[in-house]
């Protein structure tokens, strides 16, 4: 602390020559001083200021990223690694617009983000300027929160601009975290070019004053609490049941898988456990998938009385559907994912902004029961399933073989695994029996979309500082192939696992496989495409596989070299139709429920 009628020590360094370098270094330095020190930048001239500031500051990580859209869902997965934001900057115009799918998959996944897209001055929005648009609340309802900001100047507030910095880091990870956007116009000079005037020095003088204190300012949070009626009520619920039924969907970390395991074995009923879950293959009691039809006709058999949904939305849909015809008696959602987590809408739902964990506080009360003579016969007929799954022999290289192989050698190695949508996360959630766990898993499951997939697992590499796999299908690759370069550029510790089945194949799983006349080409998008060229082009280390003992010795050869590579594995495009057919075949005696 400074002494009494004393000055303050000045703490703006001398980069800061004028005030569009010192707005950027009020923002950038506020989240320094707690704790947030990763951008991911892309080029421009109007975020110059930010830039400069970016390169001068110590103690930052600043990753370059040509090509926002992929920019922005690397940032997603180090919001996913690490549940802190990293900070997207981008310059004006069209720019921000790149980050739109991103930022929505951060939105509904509640994933941490800070949107930082520097803009024109007011005066230039309507007036026919070069590279503008109206970017105020850009982002529309998919933020928790808008920041529109003033150009600096003389006249700005500097407590102002440090408070909303605060704030915009505080809602961005209080509560249901989410993406907050900022928006930030600069004029000229967008050069380090010093102004003239007293009123730059003035400033510093204030800042340095106003910076005292700040380490004593402390972030405040507020977490939901479980009222004592319905406390009571899904405890007499949890005992009384006959037939109870647990479902863990996604969970965010491995306290809440901890919790949650604990949970599922104390409550000893049968459960299932989604693959984003990180629970899969780690319970006593496992059930599988109910898009299975014979594992479905087993849970119709078995009629839950009551179920309980831990955790976020499931990757399938099939427990959407069944509970739908079960109609339960009673039926919880402990989520904290905001929002009516219920496509069905059943009436005796009852869904409370609760935790994984928060469940310590009902196991001391959960009486320990032997299995019913319905729940010895659900998980005795399920194990039957498994093992007739076990004995289907991979004789088609399909994504059902891919999955299996991955799953098998990743046991030797701490490497995490990212699942792209469609048919790549399907394979593990339902057509891999026997999961290795533990292994960290993730996917853009919030709106399941196909676009920035290798870009999100290179922001998990960034964060997480530990080597990943992605498992991914040829279109959704097409969609983010921008990334393969930055990925060479970085040189990342990302292993690729492309299943190029020649178009979007799992349609061919569906009902709409019936109406070929509507499914090609349209929903299928056929094409020729092959990757290794681009492989090449990005001088990342490439391997064509076309049989499950090619894969398996690539993979097994690029988990020792660590990547960056790309391992092509070529499939016919019926194989997986193929094999969800040959699932269809599989039936279970009624002797065996």
């Amino acid at each position: 602390m400074a002494r009494e009628n004393e000055e303050p020590t000045l703490l703006v360094p001398d980069i800061i020559v004028n005030f569009n370098l010192l707005a950027s270094w009020l923002l950038i330095t506020s989240w320094k001083k707690l704790g947030i020190d990763t951008y991911i930048v892309s080029p421009g001239y109007r975020d110059a200021p930010l830039l400069a500031v970016l390169q001068a500051e110590a103690g930052l990580t600043t990753i370059s990223a040509f090509d926002e859209r992929a920019a922005a869902y690397q940032a997603l997965g180090y919001g996913k690694a690490t549940g802190k934001p990293a900070v997207l900057v981008c310059t004006s115009g069209t720019a921000g617009a790149n980050y739109y799918p991103a930022v929505i998959e951060a939105a509904v996944e509640q994933v941490p983000l800070l949107v930082l897209t520097a803009d024109r001055p007011f005066e230039l929005v309507h007036a026919g300027a070069q590279q503008v648009i109206d970017q105020r609340a850009l982002f529309g309802r998919f933020v928790k929160q808008s920041f529109d900001f003033p150009c600096p100047s003389p006249t700005m507030s500097l407590q102002a601009w440090t408070s909303y910095a605060r704030e915009a880091l505080r809602l961005t990870q209080e509560g249901a975290a989410g993406p907050v956007h900022l928006n930030v116009p600069f004029g000229s000079p967008l050069d380090p070019l010093a102004d003239r005037g007293e009123e730059l020095s003035k400033a510093r003088k204030t800042l340095a004053r106003l910076w005292q204190g700040w380490d004593r300012q402390v972030m405040t949070s507020v977490q939901p609490k479980l009222n004592e009626w319905a406390a009571e009520s899904l405890l007499k619920d949890l005992c009384s049941a006959k037939r109870g039924l647990l479902i863990l969907g996604r969970l965010s970390n491995a306290e809440e898988q901890a919790s949650a395991l604990a949970f599922a074995e104390d409550l000893a009923w049968p459960v299932y456990a989604d693959i984003s879950s990180g629970c899969k293959g780690r319970l006593s009691r496992e059930i599988l998938d109910a898009a299975h039809p014979a594992a479905r006709a087993c849970l119709d058999t078995y009629q839950p009385d009551c179920v309980v949904h831990v955790g976020r939305r499931l990757v399938s849909r099939a427990f959407d559907d069944a509970l739908e015809a079960w109609n339960p008696e009673s039926y919880w959602v402990l989520s904290e994912e905001a929002g009516i987590q219920d496509p069905a809408h059943l009436p005796q739902r009852m869904q409370l902004m609760l935790g994984p964990s928060s469940l310590h506080q009902f196991r001391s009360s959960l009486r320990p029961q032997s299995p019913s003579s319905e729940q010895g016969a659900l998980l005795t007929a399920m194990k039957g399933l498994r093992a007739a799954m076990r004995e289907m022999k991979f004789a088609d290289f399909g994504f059902a073989a891919v999955a299996g192989t991955v799953n098998a050698a990743m046991k030797e190695f701490k490497q995490g695994l990212f699942l792209g949508n469609s048919l790549a996360i399907r394979a593990f959630d339902s057509w891999v029996y026997d999961p290795i766990y533990p292994v960290v898993c993730e996917a853009n499951r919030g709106v399941s979309g196909i676009e920035g997939l290798l870009a999100t697992t290179m922001g998990l590499a960034v964060g997480s500082e530990h080597p990943w796999t992605l498992l991914i299908g040829d279109v959704s690759l097409m969609h983010d192939l921008n990334s393969l370069l930055l990925l060479a550029q970085q040189r990342l510790p990302v292993i690729i696992v492309l299943v190029n089945n020649q178009g979007g194949r799992i349609f061919e799983t569906l009902s709409i496989r019936r109406h070929a006349w509507v499914k090609d080409p349209l929903m299928t998008t056929p094409h020729g495409f092959h990757f290794e060229g681009l492989a090449s082009m990005a001088g990342i280390s490439y391997k064509l596989c076309s049989d499950n003992s090619q894969l398996q010795d690539a993979y097994t050869k690029a988990l020792i070299e660590g990547g960056p590579a790309l391992i092509e594995c070529l499939q016919t495009a019926d194989v997986d139709a193929r094999y969800s057919q040959e699932l269809r075949k599989i039936t279970i005696t009624k002797e065996s429920l």
